[in-house]
């Protein structure tokens, strides 16, 4: 294929490709919600006014047909001495629930766009000392042919998981999964005989004016499951750095707008007691950030209103639920496919590019190190 590729360096001009590159992920099926314009030009707005940092989008297209985007920013590192290419929403601020961003492409022309991406990368190599790439369900491989000549270095950089539930309209989700059908039941049947048959509800809240309030809510309540302790597991506080709760909330506020945002929220009385983020693309579902009080916390809350999420979007006729990064016991009670997400690095065919990026790679392997132990402390 004969593709045009066109950077876009100044939030200003990503902002004009919105309604294109929506369309695109719209008719592209992509199960993947991050690899729409939401979460990535809602980042850029958010965090992009460090000097360090500046968009990189790359937008692909065949004739006057866009068939792909690249969500990328370029940001400097190790006091300036580096220049990295990235995804969006990687590096700078942690977003936690801002789980796989990717590249989108037209199905049809997946690996077609994703190798042009490659050789444009690879022709502004002057531009920077590693290019970091997540392809998604554009192409199954980063294909070392696809680079200009060896003097380039193809790096699996790393790898994330997430468990995914394959739906149907006639598939039972419950087969051979007796505990998890027997903890919803006994969920529902303590609900109503500590509270009565009337003094607990369930809601889902889709609507754009009620999405941002229910936000509120779960962030709320996130907070309060990260202060639990007393042997349950302990969670990080997504929502403790005011900028990621703001930044979260507008993108919440944007997918609710276009009816891609569900919050599943479990009431006792009238106080919302456990609130589930479920968001939505035109083929599938992502069970994003949940909270929990501890007053609902032995109901199995979140297990419930994701068993809620599950029938909706069978039927809504959606061909997956995404469960989230991090396969756990939780989340392969429901279901044992695992898939991956591979992200690759090219490092620039320059002897200093080379040394630097073992500097940083050196540095991320001791932060991923920490971080591993903080989330599996109890």
């Amino acid at each position: 294929m004969d593709l045009q590729i066109t950077e876009h360096r100044h939030l200003s001009s990503v902002q004009a490709l919105v309604a294109d590159w929506q369309a695109l992920h719209d008719a592209s099926g992509d199960p993947n919600p991050f690899s729409g314009p939401d979460w990535a030009v809602t980042w850029l707005e958010h965090f992009t006014d460090d000097p360090r940092s500046e968009p990189f989008v790359l937008e692909v297209r065949d004739g006057a047909r866009l068939v792909g985007v690249a969500p990328l920013y370029r940001r400097s590192e190790l006091r300036g001495l580096a220049t990295i290419v990235q995804s969006i929403g990687a590096g700078g601020a942690w977003i936690g629930p801002y789980e796989l961003p990717s590249l989108l492409a037209a199905p049809e022309c997946g690996r077609d766009v994703a190798r042009a991406v490659v050789g444009h990368l690879c022709a502004e190599e002057g531009a920077w000392d590693c290019s970091r790439l997540v392809l998604g369900t554009a192409a199954p491989w980063l294909e070392p042919e696809w680079l200009p000549d060896h003097s380039f270095t193809l790096l699996q950089r790393r790898t994330k998981a997430a468990a995914v539930l394959h739906l149907g309209g006639e598939v039972d989700v419950y087969t051979g999964r007796r505990n998890l059908k027997e903890s919803l039941r006994r969920a529902r049947n303590r609900l109503t005989r500590e509270f009565g048959a009337d003094g607990w509800s369930v809601r889902r809240v889709t609507g754009a004016a009620d999405v941002p309030a229910a936000y509120d809510r779960l962030a709320a309540l996130h907070s309060e499951r990260a202060g639990l302790r007393d042997g349950r597991p302990v969670h990080a506080d997504i929502f403790a750095d005011p900028r990621v709760r703001e930044y979260l909330r507008d993108v919440v506020r944007r997918t609710g707008e276009r009816g891609r945002a569900s919050v599943y929220e479990l009431l006792i009385g009238d106080e919302v007691s456990a609130s589930q983020l479920v968001l939505h693309t035109s083929s599938a579902g992502y069970s994003s950030t949940s909270g929990v009080s501890e007053r609902a916390w032995p109901y199995s809350a979140v297990t419930y209103l994701l068993s809620l999420a599950v029938k909706d979007a069978q039927e809504a006729g959606h061909r997956q639920i995404n469960l989230s990064t991090g396969p756990n016991q939780a989340k392969l009670r429901w279901t044992e496919q695992v898939e991956t997400t591979t992200e690759f690095s090219i490092v620039a065919p320059r002897r200093r590019s080379q040394a630097l990026h073992v500097g940083l790679e050196t540095a991320r392997v001791l932060a991923s190190y920490r971080e591993a132990r903080n989330a599996h402390r109890v």
